[in-house]
């Protein structure tokens, strides 16, 4: 596919480029994810430099998932996860949890965040968009899945990790949504794009209102739910994987 039919596919997705005429409320967030059929990829994956022609010339405001967009964590999870019940690290209902699963549930989460984290690797192709946003002057949000740490600590190891491994100063402390959809959060830091590797980062920046940008999870992730590359009519980052 030729540069001039992908950026005039890049220019039909979801975002509205110009301001409105008039002062218009903003309608409420939708807080569940889109459903978006599967079809095949309508445009070839794409370089970065091809995202730097692509992206718009003035400022905007992008997100970034972590696991498996800015850092390959499966040395984290792979570490920690075989001590613990998957049904209880991740339940369909915290509330009907015992006392005691809760408490595991609280020391899984708060002992990736503030211990093995550390053995997480940040992946070359995040270090290259956040330099990216950083020189264009974007506003850069990183929305997570992930449990917080519980209680919330003093300091937020979360947040500084990222900015050692990237070398960056983020203005914003990372966001956590608590395993829940991340629908709202995009919408509510009005981000015009967002990065992410799993069909449901694309599903709910879609619902969001952001332009969804698909960064290619390793073979060898953690995560084994399926991923449908460009089948959700999406951009696809080329060689990010690693």
């Amino acid at each position: 596919m030729t540069l001039n039919r992908l950026l005039a596919f890049f220019l039909l997705l979801p975002i509205a480029c110009t301001a409105p005429t008039a002062q218009v409320a903003a309608p409420p967030c939708p807080t569940t994810a889109a459903v978006i059929p599967l079809s095949a990829p309508v445009a070839e994956e794409i370089s970065v430099e091809q995202l730097k022609l692509l992206l718009p010339h003035h400022p905007i405001t992008v997100g970034f998932d972590v696991d498996d967009t800015l850092i390959f964590s499966a040395p984290a999870f792979n570490a920690l996860q075989p001590g613990y019940d998957p049904d209880v690290i991740r339940p369909k209902n915290f509330n009907a949890l015992t006392s005691d699963q809760k408490a595991k549930f609280h020391e899984f989460w708060n002992k990736l965040n503030e211990e093995y984290d550390d053995r997480s690797i940040p992946k070359k192709i995040g270090q290259r968009l956040l330099d990216l946003h950083i020189a264009r002057g974007d506003e850069i949000f990183i929305i997570s899945k992930r449990q917080s740490t519980f209680p919330t600590p003093p300091v937020d190891a979360c947040t500084k990790r990222y900015e050692k491994m990237f070398n960056v100063k983020l203005p914003h402390p990372v966001i956590q949504t608590q395993l829940q959809d991340k629908t709202p959060f995009i919408c509510k830091a009005h981000i015009d794009y967002y990065y992410g590797d799993a069909d449901t980062d694309v599903t709910a920046a879609v619902a969001a209102g952001a332009v969804p940008i698909r960064v290619k999870r390793a073979a060898d992730s953690y995560s084994k739910d399926k991923t449908h590359n460009g089948q959700l009519g999406e951009i696809v980052i080329k060689d990010s994987d690693h």
